[in-house]
């Protein structure tokens, strides 16, 4: 019965939220919605990934398969598909314009979902740090976001023309906007509009 409702929205290997469950089964009590995810977990139909979080495995000649950390932090912490809430923050951003050519061991997340300004959690023996946005993130703001929080963490002496050229693609990529940008530049330290206008990014935004 849980297992079949489920099959309807969610995939094989597909994080499912311990809310999920309770909102596909919401005509079922709660006792007996923990009681039908034990009995599937007994089956192995339902796989209990972290706290709170399952998961319909498939089954391989090398045992029971395990969904992505990356697919599991990203709908938790950043994108559930339809509205987005969260970036991946300092390391994978240095990452991503040619910073660092390192991939960090410890992800750091700028979310929504941060009940604290900064909070260090483990998820299946992986540490994750998480920080609370400055601004709400949405699909609206998100790339003037991320432009924003990589010149906040950047020194000018970095800025490459590699790094520039990064840079210039993303704003191009995106079409991100001069008001997109100043629409939430107030609500970071003023050091990092400050770095962007001495870079001359700013005057590639449209």
């Amino acid at each position: 019965m849980l297992i079949e409702r489920l099959k309807t929205k969610y995939s094989t290997d597909e994080p499912i939220f311990l809310s999920e469950i309770f909102e596909v089964m919401n005509n079922f009590s709660r006792p007996r919605i923990y009681q039908l995810i034990e009995d599937a977990e007994k089956k192995e139909q339902l796989v209990r990934y972290d706290r709170g979080i399952y998961y319909m495995p498939v089954k391989t000649p090398f045992g029971v398969s395990v969904p992505s950390f990356n697919a599991v932090v990203s709908k938790k912490y950043m994108t559930n598909g339809k509205d987005i809430f969260g970036i991946y923050g300092k390391g994978t951003i240095e990452l991503n314009f040619a910073l660092s050519t390192q991939v960090p061991n410890t992800v750091e997340i700028i979310t929504n979902n941060a009940s604290n300004e900064l909070r260090n959690i483990e998820m299946r023996g992986r540490k994750v740090i998480l920080r609370r946005s400055f601004v709400p993130i949405t699909a609206l703001n998100v790339d003037a976001y991320t432009l924003l929080e990589l010149f906040r963490g950047i020194e000018i002496r970095e800025y490459t023309e590699t790094v520039r050229e990064k840079v210039r693609q993303f704003i191009r990529d995106k079409n991100i906007t001069k008001e997109q940008v100043f629409g939430i530049a107030t609500a970071f330290p003023a050091k990092a509009l400050n770095k962007m206008t001495i870079s001359g990014a700013i005057y590639e935004l449209k």
